[in-house]
Formats: structure tokens, sequence, C-alpha cells
């Protein structure tokens, strides 16, 4: 039974891929990425009884392990086929970098790590293998995986720079989403996708200087041009109130065996990390979301980052917040610590915790008045606790608690939300990731009093600005970042 037009369409969102630059699909596989993906399947397991090898010749002065280290070894290989294979090493990397990709490498091969540990625990191991071996080991194979990575990545973008393993694609309309593609896969040909030029519809942008593609015809032309050229894809890039026309473009391929994508203009829905998926049978497009596309590894690795770092830091730091405490407790009446309420991730309130920096009073009505320049209500050592951001250091046991996180946007007081969210678009958006104890706006400047509309609304650019990047690297970046820039800022009083 033909199934028709409309079911092609839903297949297509089934299968949609907005963003090629930032959430590749299986199918962006080719020959030479198979063949590069079976390569560092064998090579994988080479290269960890390699890094034992030659971590065994540089601790021992021989190659040939003693029969107490053969176990582990053994092992290890089978631990390693495990934990690479858990984690997504062997996808297509085809539009990802290379750092994300050698992070990825580092958890699975700290996996292996982990359970040769257990390992070596239980079989009571632990004092008579060499602690500087297996030291060796773990830094000499790691470099080795990373390096395989890039040489393989090397070679794939050599063949794809010269035309070979490249995608050609047509497409049906020219719309915003298209030229922007076709910016970012000119600027990486390493991604091997090539858009040779548009058909002509009555719903393009006028075209200005933006976009260099050729105009191929027209939609009637459209099978003669696939029937003389040799294409791999075509995209229909048409508004998506014209269900009608792209029903009809769908139908001219009926007959043309050629992979076919749906690239829909969501730019006027307000779209946060837009993306497609499958429930049941059912394609569904997301058009909001937290964090980018499906691979939870990084979401993971922050989830288990945030705890262990703050625990560390709220260890280390004791001394200094001793220290603070009694000094916000003898320098004026009140309690050390100031609770507020604010809005976490999904919109959920929690107490949000600092030093008090200013003299107990009481508030008056629904508006919240920020601290101004000269405040009458910040103490002495509250004014330097606030310039210095040390007055948020308790929110360390908020991130202990999980209703923050050590970098995201900064939470702001309830009424202000209510305040602003009137006033600039999407600004409960910031709420999709839980707010963080630094952010993206802060190291950027945007931080303290906002007396002017364009302030705030820079700001929460900035907050969607890095929830659409989000990864483990920019987190750390932030937090490097606080460091230099926002301790000792003069934005805050």
């Amino acid at each position: 039974m033909h199934a028709g037009p409309g079911y092609e369409i839903d297949m297509l969102l089934a299968n949609l891929n907005t963003g090629l630059a930032a959430a590749p699909s299986p199918r962006l596989l080719s020959k030479y990425s198979t063949a590069a993906g079976l390569y560092l399947r064998i090579s994988d397991l080479i290269v960890v009884l390699a890094a034992a090898l030659i971590a065994y010749r540089l601790r021992f002065d021989t190659w040939l392990p003693a029969p107490l280290y053969r176990i582990p070894i053994s092992t290890s290989l089978l631990f390693a086929a495990i934990c690479f294979n858990a984690l997504p090493l062997y996808r297509s990397w085809r539009a990802y970098g290379v750092l994300r990709e050698i992070v990825v490498i580092a958890f699975a091969w700290t996996g292996v790590f982990a359970l040769f540990s257990a390992h070596a625990l239980i079989l009571q191991l632990g004092q008579e293998i060499s602690r500087l071996w297996v030291g060796l080991w773990y830094v000499i194979g790691l470099a080795m995986l990373a390096l395989s990575r890039v040489a393989v990545r090397n070679v794939l973008h050599w063949l794809r720079r010269r035309g070979i393993d490249t995608r050609r694609v047509v497409v049906v309309g020219l719309r915003p989403p298209v030229v922007k593609i076709h910016h970012y896969l000119r600027q990486n040909a390493w991604v091997g996708m090539h858009v040779v030029g548009y058909i002509r519809t009555n719903h393009d942008m006028t075209i200005g200087e933006s976009t260099d593609l050729p105009c191929l015809g027209g939609v009637d032309e459209l099978a003669a041009l696939l029937a003389s050229d040799p294409v791999d894809e075509v995209w229909i890039s048409l508004p998506l109130d014209k269900l009608g026309r792209i029903k009809s473009v769908l139908a001219m391929l009926d007959h043309t065996p050629i992979k076919v994508k749906l690239i829909p203009d969501l730019v006027e829905m307000a779209a946060l990390n837009q993306s497609g998926e499958q429930i049941g049978n059912v394609p569904v497009i997301n058009l909001r979301q937290g964090t980018v596309g499906h691979d939870n590894v990084f979401s993971m690795s922050k989830a288990i980052l945030d705890r262990p770092l703050a625990l560390l830091a709220l260890i280390g730091l004791s001394p200094l917040l001793l220290a603070i405490a009694i000094g916000v407790k003898l320098t004026s009446p009140g309690p050390v610590l100031f609770r507020q309420r604010r809005h976490g991730r999904g919109g959920r309130e929690f107490q949000m915790l600092k030093f008090r920096s200013m003299r107990v009073h009481e508030v008056d009505g629904p508006q919240l008045a920020q601290a101004t320049r000269g405040d009458p209500r910040v103490t002495r050592i509250g004014a330097f606790l606030r310039r210095s951001s040390l007055d948020e250091l308790p929110q360390l046991f908020n991130v202990l608690g999980g209703s923050m996180s050590l970098v995201g946007p900064r939470p702001h007081a309830v009424q202000h939300n209510s305040h602003y969210q009137k006033l600039i678009n999407c600004y409960m958006q910031r709420h999709y990731v839980k707010p963080g104890i630094t952010g993206w706006a802060q190291v950027n400047g945007f931080r303290g009093e906002t007396p002017l509309l364009r302030d705030m609304k820079k700001r929460v650019q900035y907050d969607m600005d890095y929830i659409r990047r989000w990864s483990l690297w920019f987190d750390v970046k932030i937090m490097a970042m606080t460091v230099v820039k926002v301790l000792g800022q003069k934005g805050a009083y």
C-alpha cells in the first residue's frame, strides 16, 4: 500500500537533522568513515597492549612482562573493549571537533583503569604491581589513543578537501538556514558535504551578497537536473506552512533513489537547540531544550564533576569560610548566611545561599531593589565580599545539594524574574539548565547591577549562547576566566 507524500514528510521529520554543524547523524558515515571506524576498533586494542609493553620497558628495561603482569594486561584488553564500546567512541565524528573526541577517549580510558583498579583490589595485586608502571601505562596509552584519532582525522580531512568522500547536495528553496549551513560547509571542507546550488521557488529569501550559491533553475527543472548531474542528496527548504508545495516536490522525487532532507526555518519560533527524534512511530521536532543534541556524555560528566569539585573546594576553603563567617557576625547584627528564593532548572524555586553583605532590612512590596554604588544597606565587610565575589562561596552548598551547578546562568531573584520576563523575549529559557555560581555572562563583564534594560538583555543573550554552546571544555574555560576576570572586578557593589 502506498503511504503517500504525507508519510514521507513524517519520516523526514523523524530523521530531521537541523544542526549539521552540531549534531551529525549516523548517515554521515561513508565507506571511508566505516573503514576508519573498523581500523580504530582494532588499533585501540593494539594501542592498549603496546602502551602496557612500552611502560613495562621503561620501568623494568625489558619487553617481556613477568607472569604477575600478564593477567592484568590481558584483562585490561577486555575492559577496554567494554568501555570503548559503552561510550560513543566509534560514532561518526564528522562534524565534531577533535577536542570533544579526545575528552570522550579520556573518559573511556579512565573507565578502563577504574575497572583495572577494582580487579587488582579483588585479586590483592595492589602491593605487588608497580604503581609507576600503571601511571606510565595510563599516560602513554591516553597519548597514543589521542594521536591515533588525530591521524585518522587528518587522513579523512585530506581526502575530503580533495573531493574524495564528499556529498553533493542540491537545495530546493533558498532560506536563511540553508545559507548558514552553506557558509559552515564552505569554511569546514573536512565535513565532506558540498551544496552545489539551489532550485528557485516562490518563497526564496531576497538574494544578497550573503550567499554565492548558484541558481540551478526552477522546480520544474529539478527532475532533469537530477537525471543529468550526479547528486547525493536533495534538501527541501520551504516554509513549514507550505505543506502542499513540499508534498509536490516529494512527489517529483518518488522515482529517484536519492536521499531527501527537510531543512525547516525555525528562526521565527525562537527555537533553542532544536533537534529531531522519534517516539514510537511518531516523529517529533524538539523546538526548545536544554543541552545540545542527545549526547549525554557531557551532561553526565558535568553532574559527576560538580559535586566532587564543590566538596573539594569547601574542604580547601574551610579556613576562609570560617574567617568570613566570623567577620560578618562581628561587624553587624543578624545571621551569617543570607537566603533568597531563586528559580532553578525548570523554573523550580530553591533557597540560594550567600554570605550576608547587607544590614538586615525589610523588603517593601513585590519589587526588590538591586544593590547600587554607595548603597547604605551594604556593610563595610559586605562591600569587600561583593566586590571580590567571596559572598557567593556558600553556593558551593547549593551545588552539593543539586540545586545549582558550578557554571551556568546566574540565578536572579524571583521578583526580578517576574519583572524581566515581561520585558525580554525568551527570558525564562535561561532555566533550561541549572543556574551556576559563575557563568558566561559574568566572565564577559555582565554581573552586579543592571540599571538599563539593555544590560539585562545582553546578559540573557550570553546565557542563551552558553546553553547553545555548552560542553565540558566550555565549563572549564569559564571557571578559568572567572578566576582571572571576575574575582576583584569592579562591577559588583
